[in-house]
């Protein structure tokens, strides 16, 4: 019997996915556990192992298209199957489940039963940006129980509670982004009446002569808001407090060039800069922390995140217990970490479990720039540029000189609910002394 394969919900915060690769060509049989696609998730690519065996008689995504969960993208049978017939069977059957949901929208606002309205919310299935949104607008439990839930397992998302499903496949067929409509049903939820007004309202405004020229619109969702949530929500949640110092960067760069003429393992910057923070984090714990809930936790492992642009937007791959490991091992693990994470191929485990994390722009010549720490960690390092400035000196008589000296800027963000500004101060100076004689990283 021939099995519709549906694009899988690798989470619950997964929405949407992409196909990145198919390993089967229509034709091809397929057995169950072997490698059948790649699926683009928010910031990574991940290989889905075929759930049953057959031969694959219809590919219904290509790569580069990207759909809701649980959309048909496969069919796979016996060769003798008819799979646009079987295809189009279940879309139909789909679509008249849906139907009894979306024709709510044209009756009074459902009532709860008296079972569902007396049901607390930690009772309800629902994902963690349902109940996100949920305490942040203050929504009560009975109106939410009367939801059917169209996550995994009949988990209630997100997105059921702020749209209906009508709502949802009128915005999708009219190109309206549901994110930017205010809903006027109960607790703010989008109902197809929204819709069809955001969509008379741009057809209207599309026949007047613009006074603001548009080059594209693209919806803020995705790896792009996964990002934005995650930062507002470390801006705005913890006092951020900065901590600047310019580094000569004279004794490192021969440094490292001594390295790189006498190994068979080529040495970046950053590899010196991971491991000279891993040594500072082991001098002042305090900064190698995370407030969790209500504890201040000091962690013995440095586990340093190295900021990345990838393809699917910014990751920080992090190196695990850098404290145990040499210089060659730190080359060798960041750069295959990097080269992956552009690719968008990092498990979730490469990107988690940091305690600290580097920000480094001076390859791209920034003079000076303010990074974000990466909750839950308590503070980042951001590296900018090296550039010849004139400094003062102490020439060999005493005086004072002007020179001119290759300047790093390091800047040094910290969580203040839990790092004070001596400490921070110390952590910065002690980062400058390992840079400026790098010998003393290795020792």
């Amino acid at each position: 019997m021939a099995k519709v394969i549906v694009m899988p919900k690798l989470g619950y915060t997964q929405d949407e996915g992409q196909i990145a690769q198919w390993h089967k060509q229509v034709g091809d049989k397929v057995e169950a556990g072997e490698a059948f696609f790649d699926v683009h998730t928010d910031k990574s690519v991940v290989t889905v192992e075929a759930s049953c065996s057959g031969t694959l008689l219809k590919i219904a995504l290509e790569p580069g298209e990207t759909v809701s969960v649980l959309t048909p993208i496969a069919v796979v049978g016996s060769a003798d199957e008819d799979a646009d017939a079987i295809l189009a069977n279940y879309v139909t059957k789909t679509a008249a489940d849906a139907q009894d949901d979306a024709d709510l929208d044209d009756l009074p606002e459902e009532q709860p039963t008296a079972e569902a309205a007396d049901a607390p919310a930690e009772s309800l299935k629902l994902t963690p940006r349902a109940q996100k949104y949920i305490q942040e607008n203050n929504l009560d439990s009975a109106s939410i129980a009367g939801i059917k839930g169209t996550g995994f397992d009949g988990g209630i998302t997100e997105r059921d509670i702020k749209a209906s499903p009508l709502a949802r496949k009128l915005a999708a067929a009219q190109g309206v982004a549901l994110d930017s409509l205010t809903g006027t049903g109960a607790n703010g939820k989008v109902m197809k009446a929204d819709v069809e007004h955001a969509a008379a309202a741009r057809a209207m405004q599309s026949t007047e002569t613009p006074d603001l020229l548009v080059e594209s619109e693209t919806p803020y969702k995705g790896v792009r808001k996964i990002i934005g949530d995650r930062l507002s929500q470390s801006k705005f949640t913890a006092p951020h407090l900065y901590f600047t110092d310019g580094v000569d960067t004279t004794n490192l760069t021969a440094f490292r060039k001594q390295l790189n003429e006498q190994g068979t393992v080529k040495y970046a910057v950053s590899d010196l800069l991971v491991m000279a923070a891993s040594k500072a984090l082991r001098k002042f714990p305090g900064i190698n922390s995370a407030l969790v809930k209500d504890q201040i936790i000091t962690y013995k492992s440095t586990n340093i995140g190295v900021a990345v642009e990838g393809d699917n937007g910014l990751i920080v791959p992090v190196v695990k217990n850098v404290q145990f490991k040499t210089l060659s091992d730190i080359a060798t693990e960041t750069r295959d970490l990097i080269a992956r994470a552009k690719q968008g191929r990092l498990s979730p485990d490469e990107y988690s479990g940091g305690t600290f994390s580097i920000s480094n722009l001076g390859m791209f010549g920034i003079g000076n720039f303010t990074a974000i720490i990466n909750p839950p960690e308590a503070a980042i390092l951001s590296v900018s540029s090296v550039r010849k400035t004139p400094v003062v000196i102490t020439d060999e008589n005493g005086e004072d000189a002007i020179a001119i000296r290759p300047i790093m800027n390091i800047q040094l963000s910290v969580d203040h609910r839990i790092i004070d500004g001596l400490l921070a101060s110390q952590f910065v100076e002690y980062m400058k002394q390992l840079l400026e004689n790098p010998v003393a990283i290795l020792l």
